[in-house]
């Protein structure tokens, strides 16, 4: 059962392993790391470090998502 479409694999969701990997891709310790962010409340974004290059948003793909975004899909074909 071989297919052609490109799968992802899930992605490890702990800084200290996220910083390892981006670290070991050549990414300077001093130029960037990742945290947790523990809620989009405005107190809890204070706690992220500033300035902010990017968010990494990791969820878990239920059937439920994985049938809207084939649908998602089936109607940018139709547009």
């Amino acid at each position: 059962m071989a297919s052609s479409a490109k799968r992802w694999l899930p992605l490890e969701a702990n800084p200290e392993i996220m910083n390892q990997f981006l670290w070991g891709l050549g990414l300077g310790e001093d130029e960037a790391e990742c945290c947790d962010v523990y809620g989009l409340d405005e107190e809890l974004l204070q706690m992220v470090p500033n300035p902010v290059l990017a968010v990494l948003f990791l969820y878990p793909i239920t059937t439920q998502s994985e049938e809207e975004r084939l649908q998602q899909e089936k109607e940018k074909k139709v547009s």
